[in-house]
């Protein structure tokens, strides 16, 4: 049951009178009366709200099937009761009716500096309302703060929480070199810091010492000898490692195919000089007909690839596995140039070692590799493959190996270009 101003239950105020009779009092909260009803079957009085929670409409006390009607008059008579404020424990001292205009408790406490109010900043606290001004200002945590050192704005909460001062750029820091500073030349100041943990400068050839600033110097003064000894090793190795990449690396040459149109004309085809894929990796030669071969002729230009008698034939795997990319290069940027991809498999004809010259079992590529039209400009692609009279051709090679697997992904670039000087 409700005290005070609640809405359920009767009035449990503290009355300046003393306490009323008991004729003001609900049957069954024993409160004084609020919205007084009396039931006609035994003339008890019960506050409105109690009569609502009975549970099968019967009087409390006489059982008897509840008509009640509101007591108006003792109504008057309780509203005008002199009560207390409900702060009056807590230091008011005001005093006032129930519920009279002017005078009531309900408008005495929308005022009542004793009151206790919900903090104005949603911080979740009820404060009296004669505080709520100093809390604002002085204690909300989420009242406006600025932050002291880099004067950023926000909620009190925020500004002093450990995460702000993490990332303040103006907190003063203390170095251990006893040194202050700013947070934000911490990271420039740990630099040059002499009480600062660093490796030693010789960490890259193998000196895994970690060591003051300040010590470095005499570290290095007593171990001259043992930096030196790390660092032979380590340029061994490094040998070792460049000697073994330099398997790898793909070999770049320029070979000219000249006259174009000439060689076109008289119908000759051109064998590039040979190149191989790698260092000690297989050798190849590409073949360009300009005015094509078979089904091309005439039409087309045809280009083959084909092995060659190469001086590390002896340490290679036979047959050639791999694949081989021909690719006729646009003269204006780099994209939309023409290729073809040729598979060399064991069973390949053309795979197999070449003994001397080049291989006689036919070469791999395309008859019609590109159309002589398609060599002009295309200003819809901004192609152009022929220009002064000249092509240019990009040969790559993966060869695939299970038995020698620093042959694997070996490449072998060449850029063939018809000039005009007769080379060839």
């Amino acid at each position: 049951m409700a005290t005070g101003g609640s809405s359920y239950g009767g009035y449990g105020y503290k009355f300046v009178d003393g306490e009323p009779r008991d004729e003001l009092k609900c049957s069954i909260c024993t409160l004084v009366l609020r919205d007084p009803h009396q039931v006609t079957c035994c003339s008890n009085r019960f506050c409105k709200s109690c009569l609502d929670q009975i549970k099968g409409k019967r009087c409390p006390l006489c059982r008897k099937p509840i008509k009640c009607f509101r007591d108006g008059g003792i109504n008057r008579e309780i509203i005008a009761l002199k009560i207390h404020c409900t702060n009056s424990e807590k230091g008011c001292k005001w005093q006032g009716t129930i519920n009279e205009t002017g005078t009531s408790i309900n408008t005495h406490l929308n005022s009542c500096p004793y009151q206790l109010v919900p903090c104005t900043n949603g911080c979740g606290e009820k404060i009296r309302r004669s505080s709520l001004k100093t809390h604002l200002t002085d204690n909300c945590a989420k009242r406006l703060a600025q932050c002291m050192f880099c004067l950023k704005k926000g909620p009190h909460q925020l500004i002093t929480s450990s995460s702000h001062l993490d990332e303040c750029p103006d907190l003063p820091v203390l170095c251990g070199c006893s040194e202050k500073m700013p947070q934000r030349l911490v990271a420039s100041h740990k630099k040059t810091c002499p009480k600062a943990v660093i490796p030693c400068e010789y960490r890259t050839v193998g000196c895994n010492k970690v060591l003051r600033r300040e010590d470095l110097e005499k570290h290095n003064e007593e171990s001259i000898k043992e930096h030196l000894k790390v660092a032979v090793k380590r340029i061994n190795n490094l040998q070792q490692e460049i000697d073994t990449l330099q398997l790898l690396l793909p070999t770049n040459q320029v070979i000219m195919l000249n006259k174009y149109t000439k060689k076109k004309e008289r119908d000759d085809h051109w064998h590039s000089p040979g190149f191989y894929t790698s260092q000690g990796g297989y050798k190849m030669s590409l073949s360009v007909y300009p005015n094509g071969t078979g089904t091309g002729e005439g039409t087309h230009v045809s280009c083959f690839i084909y092995l060659m008698a190469g001086e590390y034939d002896d340490t290679l795997e036979w047959p050639f596995q791999g694949r081989v990319t021909i690719e006729l290069l646009n003269q204006l940027e780099d994209k939309n140039h023409k290729k073809c991809t040729a598979l060399f498999e064991s069973t390949t004809k053309g795979s197999q070692r070449v003994r001397e010259g080049r291989s006689t079992g036919g070469g791999l590529g395309r008859i019609q590799f590109i159309s002589q039209e398609q060599l002009e400009y295309n200003p819809a692609t901004n192609c152009q493959y022929l220009k002064d009279d000249s092509l240019y051709f990009r040969v790559s090679v993966k060869a695939t190996s299970k038995t020698k697997p620093w042959l694997v992904g070996a490449s072998g670039i060449i850029q063939s270009k018809c000039l005009k000087n007769d080379n060839f």
